[in-house]
Parts: C-alpha cells; sequence; structure tokens
C-alpha cells in the first residue's frame, strides 16, 4: 500500500444496476411521525440511531454466518447450470436437429407431392360455387 492511502475506503456502489431498490429502506421510511404530534428531536435522533444501527449489525451478522454458504451454493447452482447448457442441452439440440432437418425433407415431399394437389382439386371443385341469400319474407301462407 501506497503512503497516504486511507486504509479503508468510502462507500462504493455495489449495486450499479440499481437490482435491489426495493430493500433500501431508511428511517424514515418506516417511522414517519406527523407533523401534530412528534416526538423530541433527542428522542427522535436516538431511535434512529438504534434503527440504522440494528439494520446494519443484523444484515452484517447474517452476511457473515450465511454468506459464505449461499454463495457457494449459488455458484455451484450456476456453475451446474453452465455446464449442463454447454455440454448436454446444446449439443443435444443439435444433435437433433440433424435428423430432424431430413424428417422435415421427407414431410415436404409427401405433403408437395400427395397433400397439394388434393387440395388444390378440393379448392377447384368449390370455387365455382354461388350463395345467393334472398332475404324476402312470406307474408300469406
Amino acid at each position: 500500500m501506497e503512503e497516504g492511502q486511507p486504509i479503508l475506503r468510502g462507500p462504493e456502489d455495489r449495486d450499479p444496476q440499481n437490482h435491489n431498490a426495493f430493500v433500501k429502506v431508511a428511517y424514515s421510511d418506516v417511522i414517519c411521525e406527523p407533523s401534530a404530534v412528534q416526538s423530541p428531536q433527542c428522542s427522535h435522533q436516538f431511535t434512529k440511531i438504534i434503527f440504522d444501527n440494528t439494520v446494519s449489525g443484523t444484515y452484517w451478522v447474517l452476511t457473515i454466518v450465511f454468506g459464505g454458504l449461499l454463495s457457494f451454493l449459488y455458484g455451484l447452482s450456476c456453475g451446474v447450470l453452465s455446464f449442463v447448457m454447454v455440454w448436454v442441452a446444446t449439443p443435444f439440440s443439435r444433435a437433433w436437429l440433424i435428423p430432424l432437418g431430413l424428417v422435415g425433407k421427407i414431410w415436404l415431399f409427401i405433403v408437395r407431392c400427395f397433400y397439394d394437389p388434393l387440395y388444390e382439386s378440393c379448392g377447384r371443385i368449390f370455387s365455382n360455387v354461388n350463395i345467393n341469400i334472398n332475404r324476402a319474407t312470406i307474408h300469406n301462407v
């Protein structure tokens, strides 16, 4: 470390994409005193300090106790998912695309040879059908 550099750095932005904006809770978000009834300033400052330190302390303790284990589990699951996508799912799907391409060509041949003439003939048969609807009502029977 160089001379003159601080040992502790200032707060850095550990959530640059703002994924956890809903977790950022301030004292005034939880304890909201209306203007009609307010506690004394010293009491307000004291409870704010207690709240902020309790939130920070709880977060630090839980991070120390569970953070390492959870980061290991998350890393393990991301590693397994990456392995499955790279070595299992992608080669499997690409291996199936080869025979499915052949099946698709055979199906296209069957459709063009058998179904296209059939539907074209049915279309020509029914193309000259004319339907006239007369809306005349019978008044006397």
